[in-house]
This record gives C-alpha cells, sequence and structure tokens, in this order.
C-alpha cells in the first residue's frame, strides 16, 4: 500500500484509513470484545442448555469450534491475497465478481446494522433494569439508548487504538471475573462431581441439537470481524490470519471451559432443568453460591459493560463496511472520508449512530418492547452473516481454483468444503428453528429470513458495476491483493 495514502497532511488521507496502528492484540481485543464474553455466558448459553441437549451443550461447542476453524483457514487465505476494509463482500466479489461483490456487501451491511440495533436494545434493557435494582430509579430505556449512542459515536469517530484499548480494558475485566468464578467451581466441586458427560455424543445429540446448535453459533458471530481491519493491520498478510486464529481459539476455549464449569455447578440430570427454570439468574446463581452476592453485583456491571464493548465493536465493524462500500462509490462518497488527524472513518461513524438513533425512535414510539426489538434482529442479522459465511467458503474454492497461489489442497479445497457443508447445515437448522430463536410466532417474523436474498438480489442488481474503478489512483484499490504490485487488482470473472 502507497505510503502516501496514509501519511498525515497528504491529499489522499482523508479517503484512507491509518495503516500500521494495529497488532495481533488489538485485533483480538477488538473480535472478543466484539463476541461480548459476559454477554454471551448470561445472555446466550443459558439457551443454549434450555432449548438445546442440556448437559451436551460443551461438546457441541467443541464442534461449533471445529466448524469456525474450518471455515477459518480458507477465510485467512484469502486475507493472505486480498487486503481490503470490506472483508466477507470483498473476498466474494474477488472470486465471483462485482455484482456478487455488491451483493455480498449490502447483506453484510443489513446483518451488520441489524445485529447493532439489537445490541442496541439489549444494552438499553439490562442497564436500565440494573440502574432501577441498585438505586431505584426509573430510567426509560430510551435514555440509557440515547446516552450509549452518544458515547459509541464519540468513540468510533477518534483513533482506532483509542477504541482497541477501550474495548481491551473492558474485555480482560469481564474474563477476569468469568475465570474467577470457573475456578471457584472447580475447586469447590468433589472430585466425584467431576464429568465427561458433556462431551459424549449420546449427550451432545440429545434432545433439540438444532436449537442448541443454532444458539452456539449465535454466542460466535463477530469473530469474523479480523478481516475489516486489514488495512489498519501491522503486516496484515501476517496479523490478520493470526488474530483470526487466536480469537477462535480464545472464545472457543471460553465457552467451552464455561459451559462445562455451569454443568459441574448444577450437576448434569438438573441443568437443564434449571436453565428452563430461571435462564435470567442461571449464571448469577452459580456465581451466588460459589463467590457470595458482592461478585454476583459485579458479573452485573460487567454484562453492562460488556454489552456496551460488543456494541462499540459491531460499530466499528459497520463505520468500516460503510466506509469500503462508499469507496467504490455503491454508497455516498462522504462515507468514504476520513478524519484528517485521526485518519478514521468518522463520516461514515456519525452516519452509522444517526442511523441506529432513528431507526430505534422509530421503535420506541410505535410502542415495540426493546426485547422484542432484540430477538427478532439478532436472528435477523445473524442469519445474514452465516448465510455469507457460507458462500465465502464456496468463493474460496472458486477463488484458488483459477490461480493456486501457493495454497495447498487442504487450504484452498478441502477445508472451505467442509466448512461450507458445515455452514449450509447451520442455515437449515436456523430456519427450521426460526420461532424458537425469535421467540415469535408472528406472521411477518417468519418472513424475515427472505428479506436477506431479495437485498442480495437488489445489490446485485445496483447500477454501476464498475463503481470502485474510479477512485484516485492514491486509494487502496478494491481486492488488491497482497503479493502484487500498487497497480494490479484481483481481477473478477
Amino acid at each position: 500500500m502507497n505510503s502516501k495514502a496514509t501519511s498525515p497532511g497528504s491529499p489522499a488521507q482523508h479517503t484512507a484509513l491509518r495503516t500500521g496502528s494495529l497488532g495481533v492484540t488489538a485485533i483480538v481485543f477488538f473480535v472478543v470484545a466484539t463476541v461480548g464474553p459476559m454477554s454471551a455466558l448470561i445472555g446466550g448459553i443459558p439457551l443454549a442448555f434450555a432449548l438445546g441437549p442440556g448437559t451436551g451443550v460443551p461438546g457441541l461447542f467443541l464442534f461449533v469450534a471445529a466448524l469456525l476453524i474450518l471455515f477459518s483457514v480458507g477465510y485467512t487465505a484469502m486475507s493472505r491475497h486480498v487486503v481490503d476494509v470490506g472483508g466477507f463482500y470483498v473476498y466474494i466479489g474477488s472470486a465471483f465478481g462485482r455484482r456478487a461483490q455488491q451483493a455480498a456487501g449490502l447483506v453484510a451491511l443489513f446483518s451488520y446494522h441489524t445485529m447493532i440495533l439489537a445490541l442496541w436494545a439489549l444494552l438499553s434493557l439490562i442497564t436500565s433494569g440494573f440502574i432501577h435494582e441498585a438505586a431505584g430509579w426509573n430510567v426509560s430505556w430510551i435514555v440509557v439508548m440515547l446516552a450509549g449512542l452518544a458515547l459509541v459515536g464519540v468513540l468510533g469517530r477518534r483513533d482506532v487504538n483509542l477504541s482497541a484499548g477501550v474495548l481491551g480494558v473492558l474485555m480482560l475485566a469481564e474474563v477476569a471475573v468469568i475465570a474467577v468464578m470457573d475456578v471457584a467451581v472447580i475447586f469447590q466441586t468433589p472430585a466425584s462431581g467431576f464429568t465427561a458427560a458433556p462431551f459424549q455424543l449420546s449427550n451432545i445429540f440429545h434432545g433439540d441439537v438444532g436449537a442448541g446448535f443454532m444458539f452456539c453459533v449465535v454466542v460466535f458471530i463477530g469473530f469474523e470481524a479480523t478481516a475489516i481491519y486489514s488495512e489498519e493491520a501491522k503486516d496484515p498478510r501476517r496479523t490478520i490470519p493470526r488474530a483470526a486464529y487466536v480469537a477462535v481459539g480464545v472464545i472457543a476455549l471460553f465457552h467451552i471451559v464455561s459451559s462445562w464449569v455451569l454443568v459441574l455447578a448444577y450437576g448434569t440430570d438438573h441443568v437443564q432443568n434449571a436453565a428452563l427454570g430461571d435462564m435470567t439468574n442461571f449464571v448469577y446463581t452459580v456465581a451466588d453460591n460459589s463467590l457470595g452476592g458482592t461478585f454476583v453485583v459485579v458479573m452485573k456491571v460487567l454484562f453492562v459493560t460488556s454489552t456496551f464493548a460488543a456494541c462499540l465493536g459491531v460499530h466499528n465493524a459497520v463505520s468500516r463496511y460503510q466506509f469500503s462500500l462508499a469507496r467504490e462509490g455503491i454508497l455516498p462518497r462522504k462515507l468514504a472520508h476520513t478524519h484528517p488527524k485521526w485518519m478514521s472513518p468518522h463520516n461514515s461513524s456519525l452516519a452509522q449512530t444517526v442511523i441506529s438513533m432513528v431507526v430505534i425512535l422509530a421503535f420506541y414510539f410505535a410502542g415495540v418492547a426493546p426485547s422484542t426489538v432484540f430477538a427478532l434482529l439478532l436472528a435477523l442479522g445473524t442469519f445474514g452473516l452465516i448465510v455469507l459465511m457460507g458462500v465465502l467458503c464456496f468463493a474460496v474454492i472458486y477463488f484458488f481454483a483459477r490461480d493456486h497461489r501457493g495454497e495447498n489442497w487442504w487450504v484452498r479445497l478441502a477445508a472451505p468444503l467442509i466448512a461450507g457443508a458445515g455452514f449450509t447445515t447451520v442455515i437449515v437448522l436456523l430456519l427450521k428453528n426460526w420461532d424458537v430463536q425469535t421467540g415469535s410466532s408472528a406472521w411477518f417474523a417468519t418472513y424475515l429470513p427472505w428479506l436477506v436474498p431479495v437485498l442480495a438480489v437488489i445489490g446485485f442488481f445496483l447500477p454501476g458495476s464498475a463503481a470502485g474503478l474510479g477512485r484516485r489512483q492514491a486509494d487502496p484499490p478494491v481486492g488488491l491483493a497482497a503479493d502484487q504490485p500498487q497497480d494490479t487488482k484481483v481481477e473478477a470473472p
């Protein structure tokens, strides 16, 4: 990438991000914080226990982790050859052409927008509830929402390292607290209480494994965001693959150990009924029994900060997707302007904040409960991203079929093919269990998944399929192969 594109004071700085800003650790902080370890533990994992296989949830997480590692093999291979802030949709376009890139870009943008709206709804709900519980104040969820939006809006437009620092501190705090709970339960469990039953196939595939698999996948969503920081990474050809594998490994280890600890705490015969009986306090009860009420209060605070960190992480992802699409001419060009000092996508960040505020206010004045917003939009956003992950697996195969680029058969064919089959299965499970995931049987909720293919078709037929080719030479080219000269693009079919 051309140094003129990123040096402060140069004419090109207004459409380029700050390169060389993020190392492996910073990107892992972004990704793991976006997943939200505490949010997943308290808000997601109890659903897997209650509605899935119960005791077999830890083993099911092993299967999901294996699928995501297989996906990462091809995904990181693409990141070595195509460096672009657009991530998923640029990789798909590098294989299938500009129109497929536009279709994938619109689906990705929509999916991340719906996910952050869902997270804002969750954050406002749990924060207003916590304030009432702690201080007795009745604070409307919309007030909490607007305050959070303002704070994320400020952080999102500043230097990317500021967000990385905030996310790093919050993530380390929540991981440390969860680790303390896990260790406490393990030390308090008698030798006779330790069991490998959660990893036995008979328990993993017991009950509604489809719903369990679905919820296990959902709590991993966010790990795929590594590639969107490729233009800001130090040595992206090495940093992005390493960050992806580290992020998947950390998230998988966290979920497997913590869910196993919950089985130890409740017992194999009682864990599912405990989750069904009180999902809200499923984890808090274990913490209270092991470490006391003060520790539970700390966990509740970190549940709030974890969800805020997830909002900030997804906000950064959306801002960069919008920035990339604008730089190609698909969205308004002003969204491709970066801040002259911080070199952040500040216009795109502001636009994302305003869009979230307008949509949430519309839900508020329409009288839609934040819990409903969270359930419906999280399901929809997750579905869109998993569809893209499945498509990307086959894009990897097609991309390397034309030119192996030194990649072996496992990287370019076997791993992405197995992962593609796995994601196809997950998509079927999501659709079969759609009412379970959304918690709604309303007629309109049933048709929400159709928005994904409809948006893909709209994106495919958007005018200006060569929109990105007219950008200034100083801008980083879309789909620039990392091992090619600056003025050479990956050729689309």
